[in-house]
């Protein structure tokens, strides 16, 4: 007779799936962060096959402009989430991408550039395909 419980636990071990998603604003049910903090100028993410989800938190008191290359280890139809924080900054900050980003809610934005308000973030989620990167700005952007 099969046992109908959900959530039995055998050995200890829950039934419960540990990688089912969590939190549902974002694009990927099993992501790991790629979190980047550090006072530099020109940024390279690495993707590899498994991280979708990239957050560039910025310096307290930096305002220095920040330059985003192509990500490296790209997968094409790979989907992602992008967040530039500024919310711990009493600055703005300025955030120049390369051209093969493509920002699908501001075809006006030719220079691929974006000011990050002091105090606030500028979230995106997208996806890799054929050599670019195309982003929409996700409700939970405060920018």
């Amino acid at each position: 007779m099969p046992n109908t419980q959900l959530n039995n636990t055998i050995l200890g071990q829950s039934t419960r799936n540990p990688r089912a998603m969590q939190i549902f604003n974002k694009p990927d049910t099993d992501s790991r962060q790629i979190l980047i903090t550090d006072n530099s100028s020109v940024i390279t993410p690495n993707l590899m096959h498994d991280h979708s989800y990239i957050h560039y938190i910025s310096p307290i008191g930096n305002g220095l402009p920040v330059s985003f290359t192509y990500p490296t280890k790209a997968e094409n139809r790979s989907l992602h989430s992008f967040v530039l924080d500024n919310s711990n900054n009493t600055l703005d900050k300025v955030f120049n991408f390369s051209p093969e980003y493509v920002f699908l809610d501001d075809p006006a934005n030719t220079t691929n550039s974006y000011t990050v308000t002091a105090g606030k973030k500028q979230v995106w989620f997208g996806t890799i395909i054929n050599g670019k990167f195309y982003l929409r700005v996700a409700s939970d952007s405060t920018n």
